[in-house]
């Protein structure tokens, strides 16, 4: 099988990526205008994540059946769902490419009262960990966002023990991204034409809340097949990303 490449990914410096995803950007702040910290504020994000924005994650993410295994969580963001396996019993890693990221998920931590094994700034690109140390590896909305995808999950099978999970969530292409980017974005506005006729640059404008990502990766499911080739692959399933036509 051959392998997913995505030339244009790579020039991409992942310094962009990390400056991109802060401030305003960071996932999951633009839920709410509480001001983070407090238990009230973790309520009512969790509420709207797992309840309005992505209620299959309860069942996708297998929050309740890691107890004793370690778990790490690759783009932890504020810590929310990193927070539900520690709920759960799981002991609980999590790396993000954002030193606020990270911040922000240990103070959630510490307002709930929750132990964490490790949250540290680091790449999926280059994890910080050895061979065959988790049991289970999840990511949610992020790999792919980094240049070298690739390299990203070679180390995720380098990290995970054999016979070890992931659950992974990236960007596919269904008949959302065809109107609304393709179609809508790329044609309708002409962004295309803005952009000399280069997919990928169209992508990175119009895919995120705010716009203007400098990488923002959409795969079909054969790409997706080759990317995870190395793996076992259980199962591919399609939901649902935010609102109805996100």
């Amino acid at each position: 099988m051959k392998t997913y490449k995505n030339l244009k990914a790579r020039e991409v410096e992942i310094e962009k990526v990390k400056d991109y995803w802060k401030g305003k950007n960071i996932p999951q702040l633009w839920y709410t205008n509480m001001k983070p910290g407090s238990i009230a504020y973790y309520n009512n994000t969790s509420k709207q994540r797992f309840e309005l924005y992505f209620p299959y994650l309860w069942d996708s993410a297998e929050f309740k059946y890691h107890r004793n295994e370690k778990v790490l969580e690759v783009g932890v963001g504020m810590g929310t769902d990193l927070i539900e396996y520690s709920k759960n019993g799981s002991k609980v890693f999590g790396v993000d490419l954002g030193p606020d990221q990270i911040q922000l998920s240990k103070e959630m931590f510490k307002t709930l009262n929750l132990p964490y094994e490790e949250l540290k700034v680091a790449s999926v690109e280059n994890l910080p960990y050895e061979e065959n140390f988790f049991d289970l590896v999840y990511s949610f909305g992020v790999i792919h966002h980094t240049p070298n995808i690739n390299d990203a999950v070679k180390e995720i099978y380098r990290v995970l023990k054999p016979g070890g999970r992931a659950i992974i969530m990236i960007y596919s292409r269904g008949w959302k991204h065809y109107i609304k980017r393709c179609f809508i974005h790329g044609i309708l506005k002409m962004k295309i034409f803005k952009y000399g006729f280069d997919w990928q640059k169209v992508y990175n404008e119009v895919s995120e809340v705010n716009g203007f990502s400098p990488l923002t990766q959409i795969l079909t499911r054969k790409q997706v097949k080759q990317l995870f080739s190395d793996f076992y692959i259980e199962s591919i399933e399609k939901k649902r990303l935010g609102e109805f036509f996100e």
